[in-house]
């Protein structure tokens, strides 16, 4: 009976409450809408008034301060609908649709909040837990002894999130800047500083004033020359036998979102050695992100703080995070280290990343759930990695799931140091190889999403879709509006319209309003309340006039600043044209003026060692050597085709001039190479006979080879003196000396004389009739040449032959082995 006493007494009491909250609104309701009243009507007294400026002024301004407050508090209640849009496709009937809807949605939910509070309606379950299960394709496997990967036991990912979840933007001290330009570090004080925080982030010189409005313009980082002469202390780098970590449950467990309880973890803090911490995020109610809870473990405790709360007081941390003196143990720093800076203005110095130690050491997997079960053997289940961190009170389950990424990263800290020190050598390289890259990720400076006229083409390049100029205006305007109401809202791009759904609109380019809704599924709920707009977008893209498209070319990096290449590998060599940048490709065709000049080319002495020595100008071999301006086009080509034979290790030998063997021998040192020689079969004896004459040696030096031109020269001499044709070089029984001296002089008259093509008119013209070319030389057909005789009877010889000939192809082989005459016979 007391219990139920009490409880009718609390109802009454509730009653009380909500009668009192009831009546003071319904006051406050009266007195405003008397007020309103006392305004001047709609008809002659309101056009009267009006034509005053000063009322007209006063009228404008108190009626868009009005239009701001309804909007921040349908914002507020997250009511869908906009009041202050300056665009014409929203008139005052719009306006007031949207306002009666907000009444109808804030109405209904004051009644149920007024109703649960007298105790009228039961409270319901404030979590949503949606299990998502990824589908793995069944493979079948002839084999007995290979598992199928369709087995029963497949690990599932939890959504956990609340029905309605106050946005923790509005509770921010500080509004969060997503203004297009450069982040400003949020640091006010700096401890365990070598240099003051004003000489850190003081601004070069040459830094100009329009340079702080671009947003790829970056602040120096605030620890930057702490972080350049940090060096490792003597205990961090000797080996500490592992100690392994209390279970989870019987770790003391503490919860921090005053800054009381702050001040009490810092103490406990500064006593330790190692630390280890990390980070749980949200990024898609929000533009930039938001952290949302930050987990630090030592070798006895857990803390969970609450970085939503604690927001704006928690750079007392730097304390710690700066001390040069403790180890901060994380995992996968990098996108760590940029949350910190730009949500809570703290920085690390003195990290170790579990991450970079695993690669160093080659695990077959870099996650923290391979390493954990490596050392730790333990098997964490990650099935809340989508959960939305912005839960307050934060679930049991959640809880656990966070503490237990830290509470074993201090143990598999000293398992990896050891064995990074086992497999390292005397100078510990591993070691100091993991601590370089951790500080290097240390460094890094946080930069703001950047949004430029062109930012649209890096999504269609991505999709692989082919637009006309009209697609494409519809997708840049969308996408500027995407990123602009991203920003203005605090919301993701993704939350506003996802890219799918954006490139789907842009393709199709709905006429009506309702196409916009179909290519959405599900629709967003900015774009139900921003949807005149976006159809406003559409309709001036397909007004537009159909252009020719002409994308700007995509800037890559050049080779060398490309991650993967390094220009001092010994794989890097001159022949591997792959990584050279633009501006240090050859070109096509190597300059006349380059090839004209001497080259260097290498040979052998009659010692047989490797020397340089001077080649002649490859343009001698097509002709006399010309200028750049006087060489025709083909010697150009050829020339170019000839120095692209020249080895490229030519340019790496130091050019002194010298070209003795002696020298070559220094800088070869001992080794050389020797002469090799063939022995070749003797030759017959030749028969008995009249003794030959004995030619004397020529004491002329060898000339070298003969170009293909000139040999070519020599066959068609040859040739026409077998035709009968006279022959210009000299008499057999003439001495051999006078003959090649002759031969050595008209070479080097053809040499010296210029170019001139062939002329095909003197050329020996029996090489078309066929035949053996040594006979006696005939006249060429000519079919007129029976019209020359008597009557037409008399037939010239060649005109026999020719007769002849024709005959002789004339015959085809019948099926009998025979031959078939195929001429007409003569009646």
């Amino acid at each position: 009976m007391s219990a139920s006493n009490e409880e009718k007494g609390e109802q009454i009491a509730g009653f009380q409450d909500v009668n009192a909250f009831t009546q003071q609104a319904l006051k406050s309701v009266v007195q405003a809408t008397r007020v309103s009243n006392d305004l001047p009507a709609a008809g002659d007294d309101y056009d009267y008034y009006s034509s005053f400026q000063r009322v007209r002024d006063i009228l404008d301004v108190e009626g868009k301060r009005v239009l701001n407050i309804i909007q921040n508090v349908l914002r507020y209640h997250n009511v869908k609908g906009n009041m202050t849009t300056s665009s014409d496709a929203t008139d005052v009937d719009d306006k007031f649709d949207v306002l009666m809807d907000a009444n109808d949605h804030i109405l209904e939910k004051v009644g149920s909040y007024l109703d649960e509070s007298a105790g009228l309606k039961k409270k319901e379950e404030n979590l949503i837990v949606a299990t998502a299960t990824p589908k793995v394709k069944t493979t079948p496997t002839a084999s007995w002894n290979k598992k199928n990967s369709g087995s029963p036991s497949l690990s599932q990912y939890k959504l956990l999130t609340a029905r309605n979840i106050q946005r923790p933007q509005v509770k921010f001290r500080d509004k969060i800047d997503n203004e297009n330009r450069p982040f400003v570090p949020r640091i006010t004080e700096k401890p365990n500083a070598l240099k003051s925080l004003e000489e850190s982030l003081k601004l070069p010189e040459d830094v100009a004033a329009d340079m702080l409005g671009d947003p790829e313009f970056l602040y120096p980082h605030p620890y930057k020359y702490e972080l350049s002469v940090f060096k490792p202390t003597e205990r961090q780098l000797q080996d500490k036998k592992p100690e392994k970590p209390l279970p989870v449950e019987d770790t003391p467990l503490t919860f921090v979102t005053t800054v009381t309880e702050l001040e009490t973890v810092l103490g406990k803090l500064r006593k330790e050695e190692t630390v280890a911490v990390d980070l749980e995020h949200h990024s898609y109610r929000t533009f930039q992100g938001i952290t949302c809870l930050m987990q630090v473990s030592t070798a006895t405790e857990d803390f969970l703080i609450d970085t939503l709360a604690l927001r704006n007081d928690l750079s007392p941390l730097n304390e710690i995070f700066t001390n040069p003196a403790i180890v901060k143990i994380f995992h996968g720093a990098d996108s760590d280290i940029d949350w910190l800076q730009r949500d809570l203005g703290l920085y690390v110095v003195n990290m170790f990343d579990t991450g970079q130690a695993a690669r160093v050491l080659n695990h077959s997997r870099f996650s923290l759930a391979h390493l954990m079960e490596h050392y730790c053997d333990v098997t964490t289940d990650k099935q809340y990695q989508l959960a939305d961190w912005r839960i307050r009170p934060l679930p049991a389950e959640l809880m656990k799931y966070a503490r237990e990424d830290t509470h074993y990263l201090i143990y598999m800290y000293h398992c990896m140091k050891q064995e990074l020190l086992a497999r390292g050598n005397d100078q510990k390289n591993l070691l100091h190889s993991v601590l370089q890259r951790s500080t290097e990720i240390c460094a890094k400076v946080y930069k703001k999403p950047v949004f430029k006229e062109d930012s649209y083409l890096e999504l269609y390049r991505k999709s692989k879709k082919v637009f006309n100029s009209r697609q494409l205006q519809a997708l840049q305007r969308l996408y500027q509006w995407r990123d602009k109401l991203g920003r203005m809202e605090d919301e993701s791009t993704g939350y506003v319209l996802p890219n799918h759904m954006l490139l789907q609109i842009a393709d199709i380019l709905p006429r009506e309003q309702q196409g916009i809704f179909a290519c959405c599924n599900p629709i967003p709920p900015l774009v139900r309340q921003f949807l005149p707009e976006i159809h406003s977008f559409i309709l001036e893209a397909r007004e537009a006039p159909l252009l020719k498209v002409s994308l700007p070319q995509e800037q890559k990096p050049s080779s060398y600043q490309h991650p993967k290449y390094d220009p001092a590998h010994l794989l890097n060599c001159p022949h591997d044209t792959s990584h050279v940048s633009e501006s240090q490709d050859p070109p096509a065709i190597p300059d006349v003026s380059m090839v004209t000049k001497t080259s260097m080319l290498f040979g052998t002495n009659n010692s047989g060692l490797i020397v340089r020595v001077k080649a002649k100008p490859l343009l001698m071999a097509f002709g006399e050597k010309r200028d750049k301006k006087t060489a025709s086009k083909g010697q150009r080509m050829a020339a170019a085709l000839a120095a692209s034979f020249i080895s490229p290790f030519t340019r790496f030998l130091p050019d002194d001039g010298t070209t003795t063997a002696e020298s070559e021998a220094q800088s070869l040192g001992s080794w050389s190479l020797k002469k090799h020689t063939v022995k070749r079969k003797r030759s017959p004896s030749p028969p008995a006979g009249p003794p030959e004459k004995k030619v004397k040696a020529d004491p002329t030096p060898k000339q070298p080879d003969l170009s293909v031109r000139e040999m070519s020269a020599q066959q068609k001499q040859r040739d026409r003196q077998s035709d009968g044709h006279v022959n210009l070089r000299l008499a057999d029984d003439d001495k051999p000396k006078k003959k090649k001296a002759k031969k050595k002089e008209k070479r080097e008259k053809q040499e010296d004389a210029e170019f001139a093509a062939f002329d095909y008119t003197q050329a020996d013209k029996n090489i078309f009739l066929g035949g053996d070319s040594k006979k006696k030389k005939q006249d060429v057909f000519n079919p007129y040449a029976s019209l020359q005789g008597k009557g037409g009877q008399k037939v010239g010889r060649s005109n026999q032959a020719f007769v002849r000939s024709q005959k002789s192809h004339s015959y085809k082989q019948d099926g009998k082995g025979g031959k078939q005459n195929s001429w007409p016979k003569k009646k």
